[in-house]
C-alpha cells in the first residue's frame, strides 16, 4: 500500500511540474512573438543608417584612405574587448552556455595570439558562471536587460565600450551572442563591433540591388550642415549603438525561442512519465488486488 501511495503521489507531482512547464512554454512563446516583431519593426532603421553611413565613409575618406573617423580607423590589435550577452535567467536550454563557452574559447583564441583581453559580460547568469570559472571581467556586469530591452540601457553599455576604444585603452570591440536566424535557428556568433566595417555585400546582392536601380551603383550626393565632422561624431557612434541594439534585441528573441523549445521538450517528458507512473500504479493495484483476493482465497479454504 505504501508503494501505490509513492506512485500516486510522483503522479500528482509530476503532473504539477508539466502544468508548470506549459505554462511557460505559452509565456515564452507570447514573449518570443513580441521579440520578432521587434527585430522586423526595428531591421529598416538599422538598414537605412547603415546605407547612409557607408555613404558618408566614402564620401569623408580620402583617395589614400586618410580622414577616417576614428571609430572607423583600424589599429594594430594589442587589446581587444570582449562583450559576452547572456540572459539574466535560465530554463532555455543551451542558450546560455552556447555563448558563454565560445566566449570563453574566444577570449582563450586572442590570448594564444599574444592579445590581451577586456572580458565584459551581461546577464546575471554569466556572471555566475565567469565566478565559477573563476574569470574576471571589467565592471560590476550588466544585469539591467529581460525579453524587452531599452535603447536607453543598451546606450550605456555602447557609451562605456566607445569611450575605451577612442581614447585607446581597447584596440577592437568583439560581442559575442546568440544571432536570430529564423524562428527555428539561433546559433552563437562573434561580430566585430568597432572599428565600424562596412556590411559585407556579395556580388549577386550587387547586381540585384544595381538591377533595381536601373544602374551599377548608387551615389549620393551629401549637402553637410553645418560641417562633416559635427554630422559624423553623431552619425558613426549613433551606428555603434543601434548595432548592439539589434545585437540584445537577437539575444532577447533567442532567449525566448530557446525557451519555448526547452519547455515544451519538459512538457513532453512530463507527459511521458506520467504515462509510465499510470502504468506503474495499475500494476502495482492489479498486484495488490490479486494478493487479496488470494488471501481470501486461501481463509475460506482453510475454514472448510
Amino acid at each position: 500500500m505504501g508503494n501505490l501511495r509513492e506512485i500516486k503521489s510522483r503522479i500528482k507531482t509530476v503532473g504539477n511540474t508539466a502544468k508548470i512547464t506549459r505554462t511557460m512554454e505559452l509565456i515564452a512563446t507570447a514573449k518570443s512573438q513580441v521579440c520578432v516583431k521587434r527585430i522586423k519593426n526595428a531591421l529598416p532603421y538599422f538598414h537605412a543608417l547603415s546605407d547612409i553611413a557607408s555613404q558618408a565613409r566614402r564620401a569623408g575618406a580620402d583617395d589614400d584612405g586618410a580622414g577616417l573617423h576614428p571609430l572607423l580607423e583600424e589599429r594594430e590589435v594589442k587589446r581587444v574587448a570582449v562583450l559576452i550577452v547572456v540572459a539574466n535567467r535560465g530554463f532555455c536550454g543551451g542558450y546560455n552556455g552556447n555563448c558563454l563557452r565560445m566566449g570563453r574559447d574566444r577570449r582563450q583564441a586572442l590570448l594564444d595570439e599574444g592579445k590581451e583581453v577586456d572580458l565584459y559580460i551581461s546577464g546575471k547568469k554569466g556572471i555566475s558562471w565567469l565566478k565559477f570559472q573563476h574569470l574576471d571581467w571589467v565592471g560590476d556586469g550588466y544585469t539591467a536587460f529581460e525579453d524587452k530591452p531599452r535603447y536607453e540601457d543598451v546606450e550605456g553599455v555602447a557609451d562605456t565600450l566607445i569611450t575605451s576604444f577612442l581614447s585607446g585603452g581597447v584596440d577592437r570591440v568583439e560581442v559575442v551572442y546568440t544571432h536570430y536566424l529564423s524562428a527555428g535557428r539561433q546559433e552563437a556568433s562573434t561580430e566585430t563591433l568597432l572599428p565600424i566595417t562596412p556590411p559585407v555585400e556579395d556580388k549577386a546582392d550587387k547586381a540585384d540591388k544595381a538591377d533595381k536601380a536601373g544602374k551599377a551603383e548608387i551615389n549620393v550626393d551629401f549637402i553637410i550642415e553645418p560641417d562633416p565632422a559635427s554630422i559624423l561624431d553623431t552619425l558613426f557612434p549613433l551606428q555603434a549603438k543601434l548595432h548592439l541594439y539589434r545585437v540584445y534585441l537577437e539575444a532577447a528573441t533567442s532567449e525566448q525561442l530557446a525557451r519555448m523549445i526547452a519547455m515544451k521538450n519538459a512538457t513532453e517528458n512530463a507527459s511521458d512519465m506520467c504515462q509510465t507512473l499510470k502504468m506503474a500504479y495499475n500494476r502495482a493495484r492489479q498486484t495488490q488486488i490479486t494478493n487479496e483476493i488470494l488471501e481470501v482465497i486461501g481463509g475460506a479454504e482453510a475454514l472448510a
